[in-house]
């Protein structure tokens, strides 16, 4: 293996990122024909309609043809007209030795703009709508709503009934940080130092008393789905890109190993970045400090290059799992599968996903509180749309944007209403409770 000498540390560390951050597609080394015909719901030709792939532009003609050259894959499609619905899709390589892609689009009529905005007055109102009371992190548990709050320099727990009224207060000490819900369900407050498990008693709180956060989430953090007779364990290796699930059984505690995925070509890259910049190998050096006397400017590199592994370079592989309509679902985003096995963990079936080549994805997934349905998010200059994905294709089946916000946080879905929190930009003291109804 012969490798590359450069002596400037500054052009060095780019080539390490640029190398680290390599994309995983498939690059042709001539163009693939793509041809593709756009109709509507009443089966006539789209014309006009402007169709993007990937980096190439067009629109059809007046029979509402396209065609464009392409070579890298999986691309973006996206097709937009004034009088119907954008069309998005992933479109993947053709079959090997072929080099022609045939596609037909059907696009779904707009709905009116009075509609449009009819819709619009009315979809966004506050799910708790005390001005004066600042949200500093929320859970849904089954009809209720569950807020740490602040109010004139106090903090409380606060129960929420369906509607927003308010059942009871807990007083509580200042500074807490958010919710932590553990695998069997149980909800916690966290603080910087300490964690505390909380009790529902008929409409009152009781919290139990405080732990250790660090011992306390080397517990419970790494358990992601409990069921009758297993849990589910998780397990990050090197560099954070190797994820393996174990399921260990209840009563014999005997652990079987679920599913494992992970990206060796990064991790051998990141090892040598790791060895290049005193990061111990596989874990990461919390308690490295900048020297107080920098003596020469390859400390000062060094430590910006252990910064960066930190904060960007070490970044899991996202492979989340969930629990499902009583199923348990696996979406590997490095290998573009999802894996599907019972709740006992023994595997059904695989399939084929692509959504997460969509433009603007957030690598982030997650259920509504019924754990029926799934949902992807999409984030451009603040402005978040959610897709809701078909757990048992992959597909997109609906598509909704969180319209009136930018930015919001801690965004959570129950009986198809996205609930979030919205930090007011004039004012940062100030969190605020809204919900949105989805898509059915």
């Amino acid at each position: 293996m012969s490798y590359l000498c450069i002596s400037n540390p500054f052009l060095k560390s780019i080539l390490m990122v640029v190398i680290a951050f390599s994309v995983h597609q498939s690059a042709y080394s001539q163009d693939v024909v793509v041809k593709g015909t756009v109709i509507n719901e009443q089966n006539q030709r789209v014309i006009g309609a402007e169709v993007r792939l990937g980096q190439q532009n067009t629109k059809t003609n007046a029979k509402g043809n396209f065609l464009l050259k392409i070579n890298e894959f999986p691309a973006q499609l996206t097709i937009r007209h004034a009088l119907y619905t954008d069309y998005l899709e992933v479109i993947r390589a053709p079959e090997y030795r072929k080099d022609t892609l045939f596609l037909n689009v059907i696009m779904e009529n707009k709905e009116t703009e009075l509609d449009e905005v009819t819709i619009s007055a009315t979809r966004v109102i506050w799910a708790y709508q005390k001005a004066n009371t600042h949200i500093i992190d929320f859970t849904l548990i089954e009809n209720e709503i569950l807020l740490v709050c602040k109010e004139d320099h106090n903090y409380f727990l606060r129960r929420l009934d369906s509607i927003g009224e308010k059942i009871m207060d807990l007083p509580i000490k200042k500074n807490p940080l958010n919710f932590f819900e553990d695998c069997t369900g149980g909800t916690h407050l966290v603080y910087a130092d300490s964690i505390f498990e909380l009790k529902f008693i008929g409409k009152s709180i009781g919290m139990l008393a405080g732990h250790s956060y660090i011992e306390t989430m080397e517990i419970l953090s790494p358990c992601v789905i409990s069921s009758e007779d297993n849990f589910i364990i998780k397990r990050l290796g090197a560099h954070n890109k190797l994820v393996e699930y174990t399921k260990l059984d209840r009563n014999t505690k005997k652990p079987s190993q679920l599913y494992i995925t992970s990206d060796i070509q990064q991790m051998r890259q990141l090892d040598e970045y790791a060895a290049a910049n005193d990061i111990p190998v596989p874990l990461w050096n919390p308690n490295y400090r900048l020297p107080n006397i920098v003596n020469t400017s390859n400390d000062r590199q060094k430590w910006q290059n252990q910064q960066f592994y930190n904060q960007i370079l070490k970044k899991p592989l996202y492979a989340p799992i969930f629990e499902i309509n009583d199923s348990v679902f696996v979406f590997d985003h490095f290998k573009d599968s999802a894996l599907v096995y019972n709740i006992s963990g023994k595997y059904i079936r695989s399939f084929q996903i692509s959504y997460h080549y969509l433009e603007n994805w957030k690598s982030e997934l997650f259920l509504n509180e019924e754990k029926t349905k799934l949902y992807a998010k999409y984030e451009i200059e603040g402005l978040v749309t959610l897709r809701q994905i078909n757990p048992s294709t992959g597909k997109v089946i609906n598509t909704d944007i969180l319209e009136k916000h930018i930015h919001p946080i801690r965004i959570q879905i129950r009986t198809n209403y996205a609930y979030y929190i919205y930090k007011h930009y004039l004012d940062n003291s100030i969190h605020y409770l809204y919900k949105q109804p989805l898509k059915e």
